[in-house]
This record gives C-alpha cells, sequence and structure tokens, in this order.
C-alpha cells in the first residue's frame, strides 16, 4: 500500500572519525523533514554506512545507492577513508549528477577544518575540494557551523522538491514514490 509520499535519497558520504559530523547530518535531515517536507507528502531519506569498513565488503550496494540517490553530502576532513572508496564515491555522485539520466540533484562537500594538517596528500585534497566551482563548499570548524549552513542546503532541496510536486500535481507525476 502506497503512503502517497515522494522519497528523495540523500547520501552521506562521511569517511573517518567524524561520527559527530555524519550524525548532524542525519539529524539536519530529521529536522528537515519534520519542519519542512513531510506535510508536504515529502520525504527525505538519509542513506550512507555508519562504519567506513563496510565500504570495502559492501562496495557494489554502497556505489548503488549512490546511483539510486537525489542528493550527496560528502564530509571530509582527512581521510578518504580505506582505499580511497570515499573518494571513489564522490566522484561518482558527480558522474551521476551530471548525468540526466540519474536522479542525482546536487552533491555538497562539508570540508572540516585540519588546521595542524601537515600531510601533503591531504593537504592536496583538500585544496581541490576547496577549488571545485561545480559543488557547493560548506567549510567549517564546529559542527554546529556545518549543522547551521546544512540546514539552509537541505531546506533548499525540500522546497525545490515540494515546488516541482506542486508543478506536477498531487501524484507527483513521475517522482519517485516509496511503499509501505
Amino acid at each position: 500500500m502506497s503512503h502517497g509520499f515522494d522519497a528523495h535519497r540523500v547520501f552521506i558520504s562521511a569517511p573517518g572519525d567524524l561520527g559527530r559530523d555524519r550524525q548532524a547530518c542525519y539529524d539536519t535531515i530529521s529536522h528537515i523533514n519534520e519542519s519542512i517536507a513531510m506535510q508536504a507528502k515529502v520525504l527525505m531519506v538519509s542513506i550512507g554506512l555508519r562504519d567506513s569498513e563496510q565500504i570495502v565488503s559492501h562496495r557494489e550496494i554502497t556505489s548503488d545507492n549512490v546511483r539510486w540517490s537525489s542528493y550527496f553530502i560528502q564530509v571530509f576532513q582527512d581521510d578518504w577513508g580505506p582505499r580511497d572508496l570515499f573518494r571513489k564515491l564522490f566522484l561518482l555522485a558527480l558522474e551521476c549528477r551530471d548525468d540526466p539520466a540519474a536522479p542525482m540533484q546536487d552533491v555538497v562537500v562539508c570540508l572540516k577544518d585540519a588546521p595542524h594538517e601537515r600531510n601533503a596528500d591531504v593537504l592536496e585534497s583538500r585544496r581541490d575540494l576547496e577549488e571545485r566551482t561545480d559543488v557547493r563548499v560548506i567549510r567549517y570548524a564546529t559542527v554546529e557551523q556545518m549543522r547551521e549552513e546544512l540546514e539552509k542546503v537541505c531546506a533548499s532541496w525540500a522546497q525545490a522538491v515540494i515546488a516541482q510536486r506542486q508543478g506536477a500535481g498531487a501524484d507527483g507525476d513521475g517522482a519517485e514514490l516509496m511503499q509501505t
């Protein structure tokens, strides 16, 4: 039985020891669902790996989940995870966003300050992310700063989905419906 919600996946990619940051992403999406999306029968569904080691043993399904997502959040400080697999997910998300046949609408990078970082490879990765012109980069020092900025981004996503849904009529006109 369908419950009538348009579900839009938000893949959260957060390698390394960024558990509090990752949880802030989940909490922010939940808040946007409660405050904006659900009353319009829209649901932002957060997905991702809570343990970096899962990506090694579940790489194919993880990649598929990125392909099936409408939005992608990359959290980065100093680590791309085992075998740089989180970087590969980020690049896959960019490919999906640029593919008109894929559902991916937007990719955001949350770049946590690393003022004491000296590793040349990490500094180069950070510089590459900061210089990207094809993604929105949220620079932050504290989890609360990230949460505030990410809330604006997620709210804009929900509002865009709601506007599109209203423009297409109550049935969503082809939007992905989640079944219960």
